[in-house]
């Protein structure tokens, strides 16, 4: 009596198989461990991009690309130009000397003093220094005149204001001066020129 031929396993059997899909997911794990390490480099560039330093308005970069260190230049905002000498400006106007400093004198108010009694013209002045060495305001002086009429300063304001204002930055102070309502005029005596102001108050 004969057997039936058996039919023969397939070479390398369920054994081979294992070992085919073993290899696959190794290679598929080396291939996603080196995505993930690439987009983390990616990642890690993108964010440093564009190294900068903010320092009151002045950007100091570092540019990376392809591995190399580009040194950036500083790059300033805008420096609006000098207003011309002689000009007067309205009130909340900005007044640019020619080594980029700013003077902004704010609306005038009148008010009644409450130390003494007597009317007095308030105007908050702000100060900016954009320069590079301190701005000592002993050196700036302020003159009032109500309907062309010099007006004395009150000693309630920032009369004797004399902190150095370092570079980069501002400081406002509240001049006051005794006076009614009227055309009022202020001048600030900076060393750098001139900044006129003029309104009704």
């Amino acid at each position: 009596m004969s057997v039936p031929a058996q039919p023969s396993p397939l070479r390398g059997g369920a054994g081979g198989l294992t070992f085919t899909l073993g290899l696959v997911a190794a290679v598929g794990v080396v291939v996603y461990a080196a995505w993930l390490a690439i987009t983390a480099v990616a990642a890690a560039s993108g964010m440093g991009t564009t190294a900068a330093e903010h320092v009151s308005g002045t950007v100091v970069g570092a540019i990376h690309r392809g591995g190399a260190i580009h040194q950036g230049t500083a790059v300033r905002p805008a420096t609006p130009p000098a207003t011309p000498a002689g000009s007067t400006l309205a009130f909340d106007q900005l007044w640019t000397s020619g080594n980029g400093n700013t003077v902004v004198a704010g609306v005038p108010t009148v008010g009644i003093s409450a130390v003494t009694g007597e009317s007095m013209i308030q105007v908050p002045v702000t100060l900016t220094n954009n320069g590079e060495r301190d701005w000592n305001p002993a050196s700036t002086g302020f003159v009032g005149t109500l309907n062309q009429a010099p007006v004395a300063e009150s000693t309630e304001g920032d009369w004797m204001y004399r902190s150095p204002i370092a570079p980069h930055t501002s400081v406002t102070l509240n001049k006051i001066f005794l006076g009614k309502p009227g055309q009022f005029d202020l001048k600030v005596n900076t060393p750098d020129g001139v900044a006129s102001f003029a309104g009704a108050v």
